[in-house]
Formats: C-alpha cells, structure tokens, sequence
C-alpha cells in the first residue's frame, strides 16, 4: 500500500512526535536512527518548528493526533483529529481501524498527513 501513497500502521506510528519540539541535536543517535528509517520507508520527520512552517503554509495537511482519547481531551493542536495507535498496530490494523483511516483520509490518498503522539516512541 505504501506505493499508492496510502499510509501504512508502521508509518504512522514511526511518524510521532511532541505537540512541542522535538528536542534532538542531529547527534543524537536515536535521532539519526528515525531519519534514517524515515528516509527508507518514504514519510519525513518534523520537530516543533518544522510543524509551524508546514501550518503557516496553507497545505492544510490532515492532523491525526495518534494518542489515547483521554490525552487528546487534555489537549491537542488545533484542527486535529483523534485516531489512536497503539505498538499492536504496527504488525497491522484492524479493518475497524483501518476502515476509520480511510474514512478521514478521504479520497486522495496522496493527501498530505501530518501523525503525531504524546513522544516519539
């Protein structure tokens, strides 16, 4: 599915990170370990700042915020959507699940989306 642009559990999930910034120096090794994964299997990694420009932007990308349904009531970025991931997910979802993606995906599946969590793990 990764090819048709539809985003896959495992990308999702590699995909978190803080509603705050990232706080990573590029030496980092756990840092250079996710851009690396990200690079091979095709989303891109942001921090804080790199979120602002892409919002700033008018893109207007899809916002999954990716935590537990009480966290997202605490809390969220404005305009975001609550689908909750667990680690289960990314040996694969559940139709249910897969079913809810799709549906705030919409029709084009080229869509940009932006999936984030309380951290990156």
């Amino acid at each position: 599915m990764r090819g048709n642009g539809f985003v896959v559990a495992m990308m999702l999930l590699a995909l978190c990170f803080s509603t705050f910034s990232v706080f990573a120096g590029d030496d980092e090794i756990w840092w250079m370990a996710a851009v690396s994964e990200a690079d091979r299997d095709g989303y891109r990694l942001l921090d804080g700042k790199g979120l602002e420009r892409l919002l700033g932007s008018g893109d207007g990308p899809l916002l999954i915020d990716a935590r537990a349904d009480y966290e997202f009531e605490a809390g969220h970025i404005p305009g975001a959507v609550n689908l909750e991931f667990d680690l289960g997910d990314r040996m694969g979802l559940s139709d249910a699940k897969r079913s809810a993606l799709a549906e705030l995906v919409g029709p084009d599946k080229q869509r940009l989306m932006v999936v984030y969590c309380r951290s990156f793990r």
